[in-house]
């Protein structure tokens, strides 16, 4: 599968000098959750879902253990671990207790392995879709018809599936969370838009009080 990428403007500093240029950046088709490379993976060997599910969560707890206790941890294949502290500025370190030290992050480090392996990948220049004159109500019938067939939505495949420019796939997204027909989730760099589920609605069986007996 080719990924794709698309240029972008990387201001500099104010008053730095400098120009503005441009730098290729990934457009994600999507995020693919744990669950999702369970099932692929599954599907490719012979572990079973609630094994690979298993292992997974017990390298997860292992990996916060051995960094909580002081270990970096390297993961055949994926990359470094370490955690990185921080504190109030001293010019002594007499000036600072343990009990003003605090975690900061968790930084990772790409193994040189992984970085080889990528070197190969194809890429290809994001194109913008052609523009279309759908209706609101058409707009909002495909979203709901992809959603229908997905767990989510982006705002690459929403600018695919309704023609639109990012901009207006951004904002059209946008309007529809506050119309409570979509939730947004993910991060500032990568949204996901869900539908929002219908609310529960109990059964009369279930609203009615119980026919309790009276046990001997």
């Amino acid at each position: 599968m080719t990924a794709i990428y698309k240029m972008e403007k990387n201001p500099p500093k104010k008053d730095s000098g400098k120009k503005v240029v441009l730098h290729p950046r990934i457009v994600p088709w999507d995020t693919v959750s744990t669950d999702k490379l369970i099932e692929e993976a599954s599907s490719s060997s012979t572990y079973t879902g609630g094994d690979l599910k298993g292992a997974v969560r017990l390298i997860a707890d292992l990996l916060k253990e051995k960094l909580r206790d002081g270990y970096n941890v390297n993961l055949d294949g994926i990359g470094y671990f370490s955690v990185s502290l921080q504190s109030r500025p001293v010019e002594d370190k007499k000036e600072l207790r343990s009990e003003s030290v605090h975690f900061k992050n968790v930084n990772f480090r790409c193994c040189a392995r992984l970085k080889r392996e990528l070197k190969s990948m194809t890429l290809e220049r994001y194109k913008e879709p052609k523009s279309t004159d759908f209706s609101p109500d058409e707009k909002e019938r495909r979203l709901l018809w992809y959603l229908e067939r997905h767990a989510y939505i982006t705002t690459l495949a929403y600018q695919g599936l309704n023609g639109c420019s990012q901009y207006m796939a951004r904002k059209e997204l946008k309007q529809f969370v506050a119309d409570g027909i979509l939730i947004e989730d993910g991060t500032r760099r990568m949204c996901i838009y869900a539908k929002r589920p219908e609310p529960v609605e109990l059964s009369d069986t279930l609203m009615a009080e119980p026919n309790i007996e009276d046990g001997e």
